[in-house]
């Protein structure tokens, strides 16, 4: 992917490749395809037949490639880059959150972040939504510094009065609140209102893991009693719903949403988020690692859900390649979709839930961002 990363210097070049997906709706694989970028955006797409001596600057021919839209990655926490994975597997969320509070959280620099950013550029992401609760302003600055595009979600927690991060630019910044059990009602409904008002899209940690449903059902528990020690009131009252059934009655559920996880869902629940149009985020590697569960993409899918992928935080995932993800979702969930819509999952379908318009599709007027999908994964969808 550096080839593509390469180009974004030159003024003006066509691309060749022996396919294309440009991940347009109803637009069908293009055979012996062509791009033509000027000044970093998409000008034209066709065949290289049509386009061949039509536009300026050199070509580079891919060959035998198949070319996509440089991928999105809908859910990272890239201010644990300095982290890796724990030296256990599957012991369940308030395991995996213990160990990760003995971790050194606040000790990422913005070495570490640069290092975790070119392993998301090695596959082609070319943007990402990213959750940031403590340093905003540095991820940002490795974004920018970067080229890479998306969003910094500043995590509400908690409930404490909060406030924006100071240092981070308006086009980059979203909230995000952390989970139904960890953040109040009124912060939580503060933070969607935000980005309802600045047309921004609001994420959510929802229905992760069991520990979760516990608190918000009975308030007990040996997770309710860990967080009553700090994080929430020790008088809180619990619901007693599903933390999908409480997001939607709080309002927090519509089409500028994004539902991180949700892995414990009842059917009510799935019919909540599809009529409340929001888009469910999985990270099927995340929750492998955790030992948090499986979620059901096909129950989603068939209620009219859409999905988007995410890779989570190297906490949790050994890469955050997409590809990789990818790969583990259709290891995990064999023939759960057509491979048009696996491929959206990583880009048209991100973009759109994230508001990012440049990013997402292979059309003319958008950003000239590309991914390469690996032969394993192209003979793999074809199956």
């Amino acid at each position: 992917m550096r080839r593509l990363r390469a180009l974004r210097r030159k003024p003006a070049y066509v691309l060749r490749a022996a396919r294309l997906l440009s991940m347009e709706p109803g637009r069908p694989v293009l055979e012996d395809a062509a791009v033509a970028v000027v000044d970093d955006r998409i000008v034209e797409v066709g065949s290289w037949p049509g386009l061949r001596g039509r536009h300026r600057g050199p070509v580079e021919d891919l060959g035998q490639v198949a070319l996509l839209p440089g991928l999105v990655n809908a859910h990272t926490h890239l201010e644990l880059s300095h982290l890796s994975p724990p030296p256990f597997r599957g012991r369940g969320f308030p395991a995996w959150v213990r160990w990760l509070m003995d971790q050194p959280l606040y000790d990422v620099t913005g070495q570490d972040v640069a290092r975790a950013l070119d392993d998301l550029e090695s596959c082609g992401t070319a943007a990402v939504a990213d959750v940031a609760t403590r340093v905003a302003p540095l991820v940002a600055r490795a974004l920018d510094q970067a080229d890479m595009g998306g969003v910094v979600q500043h995590e509400v927690i908690g409930y404490a009065p909060w406030s924006l991060p100071q240092d981070v630019a308006p086009a980059r910044l979203s909230l995000a609140g952390h989970a139904l059990y960890s953040t109040s009602p009124e912060n939580l409904r503060a933070a969607k209102a935000w980005d309802l008002a600045h047309g921004r899209a609001f994420s959510l940690h929802l229905s992760e893991h069991e520990a979760e449903l516990e608190v918000l059902a009975t308030g007990q528990g040996e997770f309710a009693l860990a967080l009553k020690r700090g994080l929430i009131p020790k008088d809180f009252r619990p619901p007693g719903r599903t933390p999908t059934a409480w997001a939607d009655s709080l309002g927090l559920l519509d089409q500028r949403t994004l539902a991180v996880h949700a892995v414990h869902l009842t059917p009510g629940d799935v019919a909540a988020l599809a009529r409340s149009g929001a888009t469910v985020c999985l990270c099927p590697r995340s929750n492998a690692l955790i030992g948090s569960g499986r979620a059901d993409p096909a129950a989603l899918l068939a209620a009219g859900v859409p999905l988007c992928l995410g890779t989570d935080s190297t906490a949790s995932v050994e890469t955050l390649n997409l590809f990789d993800e990818l790969r583990f979702f259709l290891e995990t969930f064999p023939g759960t979709c057509s491979p048009v819509d696996t491929l959206a999952m990583v880009t048209r379908t991100p973009a759109r839930a994230l508001g990012l318009s440049d990013y997402g599709t292979v059309r003319a007027g958008s950003k000239a961002r590309f991914s390469m999908l690996p032969a394993d994964l192209e003979i793999a969808l074809d199956d």
